[in-house]
């Protein structure tokens, strides 16, 4: 499954975000308590429907 974009509505710290992704490689970076995490965990809740 390749996932193309992202939107983020009211999810954690997000208002509203959307990101787009690339099929071959993505690389999530950024300073601490910034959202990194925020943005594994939204493509884990769409993977799967639950939380970890």
């Amino acid at each position: 499954m390749y996932i193309k974009n992202i939107v983020l509505n009211n999810f954690r710290n997000y208002s509203n975000q959307e990101i787009e992704l690339n099929k071959n490689i993505n690389i999530i970076y950024g300073n601490n308590a910034q959202g990194k995490t925020n943005i594994v965990e939204a493509i884990f809740l769409c993977s799967y429907r639950k939380v970890f």
